[in-house]
């Protein structure tokens, strides 16, 4: 059985390439758009990555989310992702395992993937 990832994205070109990227390697891709819908996922089922934007629509931003995750299924690793200058002090203030730039590349992003949660 692959390892389950949720990736919360509300760019369509960039979920569905970070989706392919981590499909190709083994990973059972659930992306969603927004973190309440991300939130019914995580009630429902176990994941062992959360990916998250950290600017989403709908009034919750990612590191808000992966507050509520890491309360909702303590062992799940999460990934705050954003190209924003503060991304590493707000994905270390949410508890977040890893934060990742978009700018950085599929190639880093499947090397951090692997590490935190092989497949």
């Amino acid at each position: 059985m692959a390892t389950k990832v949720l990736l919360v994205e509300d760019d369509a070109d960039q979920a569905l390439l970070f989706s392919r990227v981590l499909e190709r390697i083994g990973y059972a891709v659930t992306q969603t758009t927004t973190a309440a819908r991300a939130q019914a996922y995580l009630r429902t089922e176990p994941y062992a990555l959360l990916l998250a934007d950290w600017d989403l629509g709908g009034g919750m931003a990612g590191d808000t989310l992966i507050v509520w995750a890491k309360k909702e299924q303590p062992g799940l690793k999460t990934v705050l992702f954003s190209n924003h200058p503060e991304l590493d002090a707000v994905a270390a203030a949410s508890g977040a395992d890893a934060a990742f730039r978009k700018i950085s590349g599929v190639d880093l992003l499947r090397q951090l993937i692997i590490r935190l949660a092989p497949a």
